[in-house]
Order: structure tokens, then C-alpha cells, then sequence
């Protein structure tokens, strides 16, 4: 797990933790403060990335959006009709087909968007997507999947299309480990930039509280 990923679960986790004594306190300012204090850090953190709010964020907008894709491409892979033939009729894995190669367009997409956003979420994000893919080299490479030197994801349609439907599954549908590891990064990517942008939008005085 990445550092900037850690470091935004346990920002998250003592937000909340926080949040939840302050309401049975009835508003306590000094758990007020710690609150605005850490929100300051975290703004701080973030423009440290090259966020912020003077307007020039769509690159992290764009991450988001490829990143989200790759989720909806890998989640549309698990449609159990993708591995099974229709009633009185002989399988065809066109569909099949079709899904992995929108899963790689999607990945390449993602990879192409950090790449273009660079500094931390790219080192970051981009390793953990490498990660995940090297966890299960040998299996992408059953299908007809390797890396290229750029990170990106390059298809061999021949093997794919001989590769067994139940290998295809058991890499790609949503009870496999590399499944959950691009939805965990996924969706680390998509609360950060959007905790960020959203606080980016607000101001803050020197003592962390919004103004």
C-alpha cells in the first residue's frame, strides 16, 4: 500500500474519531480546532501535489474520471453472462472479448492521465497498479495480457481468445485479489482528489479555520 494511501486512511480515520467525540460533546472548540488544524495539514499536503484552487485542476479531475473508468470497465467484467452460453446455444466469448479489451483501454487510460498528472498520486498510484499486475503476472500472461516498459497493458488476441472463459474470471471478476486491489486504489484516488478540490474551494486563516 502506497504512502500518500496510508497517509489518507489515517488522516480519515482521525477525522472521524474526532468528529464523533465532538458531537457528544455538544461542539467542543478545542476538538474545533484540532479538526480545522488537520484539514489546514491536509490542504497543505495536497497542494504539495499540485492541487489547489486557483482553477488548474482538471488533470487531477481527469485521473479521477480514467480512474473511475477502470473500476466500471473491471466491475462490467463480473456480468456472469460474459461466461456462459445463452440457453440452446453454443458459447461464444465475443462479449468476453469485447469486456477485456475495454478493461485494457480503460487501465492504459488511467496510466496515461497519472502519468500526465505527475508528482505523488502518479508515483504512487501507478506502483500500486504495477503492484497488482506483477502480484498476477503469470496469469495475465495465461490470457494473453503482459506489460509493456511504460506500464501500460498490451493484449495478444490470439491466446485471449483461446484462453479459457473461467481463467478470464477468476483473475478479473470481483472475487479476485486483483480486483480488489485496483477497487482499493481506485477508490483511494477518488477521495483524495476530491476531499482535496473540495477543500481547495475554501479558505483558511493561519490558525486552520475556514473563513
Amino acid at each position: 500500500m502506497s504512502t500518500i494511501h496510508n497517509s489518507m486512511e489515517y488522516y480519515q480515520s482521525n477525522q472521524g474519531l474526532l468528529s464523533m467525540l465532538n458531537s457528544k460533546k455538544s461542539g467542543n472548540a478545542l476538538i474545533d480546532q484540532i479538526i480545522s488544524n488537520n484539514d489546514l495539514k491536509f490542504q497543505r499536503k495536497m497542494e504539495s501535489m499540485g492541487l489547489s484552487a486557483d482553477g488548474s485542476n482538471s488533470k487531477y479531475k481527469n485521473v479521477d474520471k480514467a480512474a473511475n473508468n477502470l473500476l466500471d470497465a473491471l466491475e462490467k467484467l463480473d456480468d456472469k453472462s460474459l461466461y456462459e452460453a445463452e440457453a440452446g446455444k453454443e458459447y461464444d466469448n465475443a462479449g468476453l472479448l469485447k469486456g477485456v479489451s475495454n478493461f485494457l483501454t480503460a487501465y492504459n487510460s488511467a496510466i496515461t492521465n497519472l502519468t500526465k498528472c505527475g508528482g505523488a498520486l502518479n508515483n504512487s498510484f501507478k506502483t500500486e497498479f504495477e503492484e497488482a499486475f506483477k502480484a498476477k503476472t503469470d496469469e495475465f500472461a495465461n490470457i494473453g495480457i503482459t506489460m509493456s516498459p511504460d506500464n501500460k497493458l498490451v493484449i495478444d488476441q490470439d491466446k485471449l481468445s483461446a484462453a479459457k472463459p473461467e481463467d478470464v474470471k477468476a483473475l478479473l471478476g470481483s472475487s479476485s485479489s486483483y480486483y480488489k486491489n485496483i477497487a482499493s486504489a481506485v477508490n483511494s484516488i477518488d477521495t483524495i482528489i476530491n476531499k482535496a478540490l473540495a477543500m481547495g474551494s475554501g479558505n483558511y486563516n493561519a490558525k486552520g479555520l475556514m473563513i
